[in-house]
């Protein structure tokens, strides 16, 4: 139960680096990306930024409302992770009303991973002690200063046209750590029971 207990805790703080890079790219770098990639003017890259933290204030309210009925957080981290890759392969187009649905579909993916990470461990039986949530804050919170700061680089060597493929390639990592916990989970565990020398038989 120990080793299952790290790779789920392993998994969340994969998640919530990228969710929370994610997150942190998309507001620093999606108005210089439309400005700069695809020709748009700073105010309406200004309208769409504030469309993006819209959408997520949105979720994040959804989910406060809705979490009391939600019965496991599977499904909830899966549709998450799924509205970002929308998002983030929308973001390979350089035409405004893409850019619009995929600020908008981000937005709504990423406002309620972390809360749905931090109550997964509860719902699997697995203690969420201090030191378990101190590493998945530490995660996320290094994802926020990372991911941002790599995707900057490749701004300053004006691959704009990364934007997009960078933020699939977060969400890729992050389905894969999802997919490995939840079949580390699904996987019935094997029950021994001890041999007394009783029952041994020797020849």
């Amino acid at each position: 139960e120990g080793r299952r207990a790290a790779v789920l805790i392993a998994a969340a703080g994969v998640i919530g680096f990228f969710a929370n890079g994610c997150e942190h790219t998309a507001a620093t770098w999606l108005s210089p990306y439309g400005v700069r990639w695809c020709g748009l003017a700073d105010e309406r890259m200004a309208v769409m930024t504030s469309n993006y933290w819209t959408s997520m204030s949105a979720g994040r309210v959804a989910w406060a409302v809705g979490s009391s009925f939600v019965k496991s957080a599977w499904p909830v981290l899966l549709l998450n992770i799924a509205l970002c890759s929308i998002g983030s392969l929308l973001f390979c187009s350089t035409s405004e009303g893409a850019l619009l649905a995929a600020a908008l579909s981000l937005g709504v993916g990423v406002s309620s991973i972390f809360p749905a990470l931090v109550s997964l461990p509860a719902e699997l039986r697995v203690e969420m002690t201090p030191q378990r949530l101190a590493v998945l804050q530490l995660m996320a919170s290094a994802g926020e200063m990372l991911c941002p700061f790599a995707v900057g680089i490749l701004f300053q060597m004006r691959m704009y046209s990364s934007f997009g493929p960078a933020l699939t390639g977060m969400q890729a990592v992050a389905f894969t750590a999802l997919a490995t916990a939840f079949f580390v989970f699904r996987t019935p565990q094997p029950s021994y029971r001890p041999i007394r020398p009783a029952d041994a038989v020797f020849h």
